[in-house]
């Protein structure tokens, strides 16, 4: 699986932060997102815990050990993405155009969320 794909599936997967708001649309929170990443690590054997910070809204917290090592690399992204108010696309919808993959999260922040799984496969 390549990196693009991956986004794709991440940007699918509503995980829109209501912004204080009250909400109940499908759409709000991270706990789709959160069990996405939970089976990515799960299939790949991948040591993972999920640390619940409020209803909804988690951290999931993998860690890829190398025997040997003398450094630490930590790969960090939130799961959370800004509301959809003026989109003009369907938000979660992944479209390629001119190389470019639109959605949203797709830059900010699924796209660097993408590359960090892309590495642990």
């Amino acid at each position: 699986m390549d990196p693009a794909e991956i986004l794709a599936q991440l940007v699918a997967i509503p995980s829109v932060n209501p912004m204080g708001r009250e909400v109940t649309g499908p759409e709000y929170f991270e706990a789709r997102l959160t069990e996405f990443l939970q089976q990515f690590f799960h299939s790949l054997g991948v040591p993972h815990e999920t640390i619940e910070v409020l209803p909804g809204r988690a951290n999931v917290l993998a860690r890829y050990e190398s025997p040997g090592a003398q450094t630490t690399l930590l790969l960090d992204a939130h799961q959370d993405t800004v509301p959809v108010d003026g989109m003009t696309i369907p938000p979660f919808e992944p479209q390629v155009r001119d190389g470019r993959l639109y959605g949203r999260g797709a830059c900010d922040v699924k796209g660097g969320l993408a590359a960090h799984l892309w590495a642990f496969a």
